[in-house]
């Protein structure tokens, strides 16, 4: 990139190359225990393979949860939800802030006539919306049992604050969405609207309104939040159940509880590099060094984040593919 990127462009290059460099130099600390990767990694495919069956129900069970929050009369067939669940997954694996640009172009393609959705535009926004907040709340859930459990089997108090860290990015995330969605700007974000219908005609300056009506009334709804809720849990578990199986096959088993430890604080510090396509080496780091407080090896970890990454990639350059073709059939 040149001096004359935009700054979110400098941004996400910086954060690429730092993350590269952190792990880079975790890779070298334990130099003397990667000799064994290339057995270890001899079983690849079907590390993927497992990392795969174990993710698809996961993308299932988010979808179960955003489509639980649409009113009853308004919900699409199952399918469509996993299909822009799909879409989801795809941009946030592979696109820089992948989660936020993935989930607003699979509201807007839920809100359109006929394929794939056709949920009133102000319902698709609020529910994408807030089903993203009760991913980042039931992932508080989710740290807080790991960090319980981490504490729990005798790591010593030395090790909370690197727990803590994640916790406490994913805590301010859910804390701003909430206060934010309760407590709009309505008439700067009217005023800003309006200057881009001057320009874009087909933009209502009205519609954030109605965006924040559906909202609050979403927010009012507990039995619907309750039930979102559950599911976006249940997928986080199965990620424990995908990091004990993966750790099996590469001749490392560690109980379900270790699983769950170093699941719940690799996500909780992924969400550092969410700027970054799939927190691309965040992610790595991560899961070294959560593996590393229940006594995985170095090379075993770095084994499991190569298969998770491999995984990612595999699943999501179709989801991509079938996004745009998606994208074409709505403008058609």
């Amino acid at each position: 990139m040149s001096e004359a990127s935009p700054w979110w462009g400098r941004g996400i290059r910086n954060g690429i190359i730092l993350g590269v460099l952190v792990l880079a130099a975790v890779i070298a600390l334990n130099a003397g225990e990667l000799p064994g990767l290339g057995a270890i990694l001899a079983d690849l495919p079907a590390a993927v393979a497992i990392s795969a069956a174990v993710h698809i129900p996961q993308i299932l069970l988010t979808a179960a949860a955003w489509r639980a929050l649409l009113p009853p009369a308004e919900r699409p067939p199952f399918r469509v939800m996993a299909m822009l669940r799909w879409f989801r997954e795809s941009a946030n694996a592979l696109l820089p802030a992948g989660a936020l640009v993935g989930q607003a172009a699979a509201a807007r393609l839920l809100a359109q006539g006929g394929r794939p959705g056709g949920v009133p535009g102000g319902m698709a926004g609020a529910t994408a919306t807030v089903d993203l907040t009760l991913e980042a709340v039931s992932q508080l859930f989710f740290t807080l049992a790991g960090v319980a459990l981490l504490l729990g089997i005798g790591q010593g108090p030395g090790l909370l604050g690197f727990a803590a860290a994640g916790f406490a990015t994913a805590l301010a995330g859910a804390v701003a969405m909430v206060l934010v969605q309760r407590r709009l700007p309505l008439a700067l974000l009217e005023r800003g609207l309006a200057r881009l219908a001057r320009r874009w005609p087909a933009i209502d300056p009205g519609w954030v309104r109605g965006l924040q009506a559906s909202i609050l009334e979403l927010h009012a709804d507990w039995p619907r939040l309750a039930l979102a809720t559950l599911w976006h849990t249940a997928s986080w578990l199965l990620g424990a159940l995908e990091i004990a199986a993966v750790l099996a096959l590469l001749g490392h088993p560690v109980s379900l509880a270790d699983a769950l430890v170093i699941e719940s604080l690799a996500q909780a510090l992924r969400n550092v590099g969410f700027m970054l396509p799939g927190a691309l080496a965040v992610q790595e780091g991560a899961i070294i060094g959560a593996a590393a407080l229940v006594g995985v090896p170095p090379a075993a970890a770095l084994a499991v984040a190569l298969v998770r990454r491999t995984r990612e990639v595999c699943l999501s350059l179709p989801g991509l593919i079938a996004w745009q073709r998606a994208e074409t059939r709505a403008m058609r």
